[in-house]
C-alpha cells in the first residue's frame, strides 16, 4: 500500500495557511512524492477568492492525524457464499491467511463468519444433527465434495439426509430406511438395483466403477440422482457429510469494523473480543478486508508535512500520533516535539509561502502560473501588502517575481484581494473571532488572539456591540486570562483592538489609545507575531 505524505497547515486556516499547503504539496508531487493537500477547518473569505481567481479546489479536510483502518495493510479477506459447502470452505481456510471467511448473501453483503471452530463443530454433531443438517445438501455440492460427476440429476432431488454405507460383502437387509436417503457403494448391479425400488434418493457409486445400463434407467423412472466418483467407499464415507452450506453453522451478526474507524479505537473494541479476524466495511457495507490484533501491533502510522506552524495548540489534532517528516515555518519555534531528526526549515520572513517559493527554485522547479499567482497572495495576506513589520525584503523580491510568472499586476490585485477579507457584515460574531485564532502559553497565562482585517471603521461599529458580548463569553468559557481581537486596516493604518479577560489591563500599556477598559487602537501595531506578542511577553515575564 503507497503511503501519502498529508501536507497541512493550521487551524482556523489562513491564506497563508491554505495556499503553503497546495503549493508545497505541489512541488512534493512535482519531485515524486504521493502528497495530499490537507486543510484543518473552513475557508475564510480572502482564501476563497484567492483560490477562485486561480482556478483550485478547496484541500481536503482533515481534522486527525490518527491511522484510520483504510490506512493500513490489512488482509485480503477470503469470500464465500452462504451455499459454500463445509468441505469447499475447509479448503479455502486451509490456504487463508487470517484463517476466517466472511460469508456473503445473495446481495454480496456480510451475512456471517466462519472459523475453524465453526467447521469442526459438525464433527462433534449427534447422527440426527447430521442428518438435519444434510437435508440442506443440493447434489451439486455433494458431487462437488466428493469429486464426482453427476450421472443422472432428477428435477427435484430431496433426500431426507440420512448417509448409508452399502458394502459388496454386506449381509445388511435392505429396509425401509432407505427410502429418500443417500447411499454409497462400490458396485453390484442386484444391490444398485435394490435400493433403487426401496427409493433411494440419491445413489454415489464410488471406485470409478459404471452403473448398468438397466440401472440407470431404473434410476431415471425412480427419480433417483446417481453420482460417479473415482474415490473409494471409505474416502467418501470421510467428507460426505461436509457437503451441506456453512450457511447452517456460520457465525452471525459478526464483529465488523469500518474502513474509517481509527486504528486505537478499533483495539480497544478488539480487547473485549476472542477473535482471530474481523472483516472491515465500507461506506456501503461491502467487505474490503480482514483485521487481527496483528494489525493493530504492526501498522505505519501517517506521514505528516506541517506548515506555517510548529505549536501543538494549533496543529491538527493527535499529531502525537504520526510522524512528522517536515515542518516549514516562519514564526517562532512552538513545542511540537519529534522522536527522528527531520527537515525543518524555519526563517525569519513574513510568510511561509516565502520560504516554500525558495524551495521550488532550491529543487530547480518553476512554479505553475497557479501556483505562482496562490504564492503571492499568501505573501500580500500575511504582510498586508508589505506594510506589516514582519515583512523583509525577500518576501517583496519573491512576491514581485511570482506576479510575473502568474502574469498579475500585484499592487492591483492586492487591494482586490484585501478587500474580499472584510467580512463583517456577512458573518456572525463567533466566525469573526474563530477564524484566525491562535492560543499561546505564556508561562502560567493562556492567551488568545485572533485577527481580521477591515476596509472601513463604520463596518466594525455595526456589529460591536454582539461582537464584544460573545467575546466575554468565549474568553469565560475557555478560561483564558486574555482574549484579544485585532481588527487591522486592509492598507495597514492600524489596527482596532477588543479584548476581555483578567489580564485585560495589559492592554492600556501595549496600544496607544484606549476607549475603555476593553477596547481601543494602535495605529502602528498590525502584526500579532511581530508586534503585540513580543510586548506583551516582556510585560507578562515581569509580572
Amino acid at each position: 500500500m503507497q503511503q501519502y505524505l498529508y501536507i497541512v497547515g493550521h487551524k482556523n486556516p489562513d491564506t497563508d495557511s491554505i495556499c503553503s499547503v497546495l503549493a508545497y504539496a505541489e512541488l512534493k508531487q512535482r519531485l515524486g512524492f504521493p502528497a495530499i493537500p490537507c486543510r484543518l477547518g473552513p475557508l475564510n473569505e480572502e482564501t476563497k477568492f484567492v483560490l477562485k481567481t486561480f482556478g483550485l479546489e478547496n484541500p481536503f479536510l482533515l481534522k486527525d492525524a490518527r491511522s484510520q483502518l483504510r490506512d493500513i495493510d490489512l488482509d485480503e479477506a477470503t469470500l464465500v457464499h452462504t451455499q459454500t459447502s463445509v468441505k469447499e470452505a475447509w479448503d479455502l481456510l486451509f490456504h487463508s491467511r487470517n484463517k476466517s471467511l466472511f460469508v456473503l448473501d445473495d446481495q454480496n453483503k456480510l451475512a456471517g463468519i466462519v472459523s475453524t471452530s465453526n467447521l469442526s463443530s459438525p464433527r462433534m454433531m449427534s447422527d440426527e444433527q447430521l442428518q438435519k443438517l444434510m437435508k440442506s445438501a443440493s447434489l451439486d455440492a455433494i458431487a462437488e465434495t466428493i469429486h464426482g460427476e453427476i450421472c443422472y440429476r432428477p428435477k427435484n432431488v430431496k433426500t431426507n439426509g440420512k448417509v448409508f454405507i452399502v458394502t459388496l460383502n454386506d449381509g445388511t437387509k435392505f429396509e425401509q430406511d432407505f427410502r429418500q436417503s443417500i447411499t454409497i457403494l462400490s458396485d453390484g448391479n442386484r444391490k444398485q438395483r435394490q435400493l433403487l425400488e426401496l427409493g433411494t434418493r440419491c445413489m454415489i457409486i464410488t471406485c470409478g466403477e459404471q452403473l448398468s445400463p438397466d440401472n440407470l434407467e431404473l434410476a431415471r423412472m425412480q427419480d433417483c440422482a446417481v453420482i460417479r466418483t473415482p474415490w473409494d467407499t471409505m474416502k467418501v464415507a470421510k467428507v460426505i457429510n461436509e457437503a451441506f452450506p456453512i450457511e447452517s453453522i456460520m457465525s452471525r451478526n459478526p464483529i465488523t469494523f469500518q474502513d474509517d474507524e481509527y486504528v486505537d479505537d478499533t483495539a480497544k473494541k478488539m480487547a473485549n473480543t476472542r477473535y482471530r479476524s474481523y472483516p472491515v466495511l465500507d461506506m456501503e457495507g461491502n467487505v474490503v478486508g480482514a483485521v487481527s490484533r496483528y494489525h493493530l501491533l504492526n501498522f505505519r502510522k501517517k506521514k505528516f508535512i506541517l506548515v506555517d506552524h510548529s505549536a501543538k495548540n494549533q496543529a491538527i489534532d493527535h499529531i502525537e500520533d504520526a510522524e512528522i517528516e517536515e515542518i516549514i515555518d516562519h514564526h517562532h519555534i512552538g513545542n511540537i516535539e519529534t522522536s527522528v531528526p527531520i527537515f525543518y526549515r524555519n526563517q525569519r520572513c513574513g510568510c511561509t509561502c516565502t520560504i516554500i517559493a525558495q524551495l521550488y527554485q532550491e529543487n530547480g522547479v518553476e512554479p505553475t502560473p497557479q501556483m505562482a499567482g496562490i504564492m503571492m497572495s499568501a505573501i500580500i495576506s500575511d504582510t498586508l501588502h508589505f506594510k506589516s513589520a514582519t515583512t523583509t525584503p525577500l518576501d517583496r523580491d519573491i512576491a514581485y517575481r511570482l506576479a510575473d510568472i502568474a502574469g498579475v499586476d500585484l499592487d492591483a490585485y492586492a487591494e482586490q484581494m484585501l478587500s474580499a477579507s472584510v467580512a463583517l457584515k456577512e458573518s456572525t460574531p463567533t466566525q469573526i473571532l474563530n477564524r484566525d485564532l491562535k492560543t499561546y502559553e505564556m508561562g502560567k497565562y493562556r492567551i488568545a488572539i485572533g485577527q481580521t482585517n477591515y476596509k472601513h471603521i463604520e463596518d466594525i461599529q455595526a456589529i460591536l456591540p454582539d461582537f464584544r458580548d460573545n467575546l466575554e463569553k468565549e474568553q469565560s468559557e475557555k478560561q483564558l486570562d486574555l482574549m484579544v481581537m485585532m481588527f487591522s486596516h486592509i492598507m495597514a493604518e492600524g489596527t482596532m483592538f477588543v479584548y476581555s479577560g483578567p489580564l485585560s489591563y495589559v492592554m492600556g500599556e501595549i496600544i496607544d489609545t484606549q476607549f475603555d477598559d476593553h477596547s481601543g487602537y494602535d495605529h502602528e501595531i498590525i502584526s500579532r507575531k511581530q508586534q503585540l506578542m513580543p510586548k506583551l511577553s516582556v510585560i507578562l515575564k515581569q509580572m
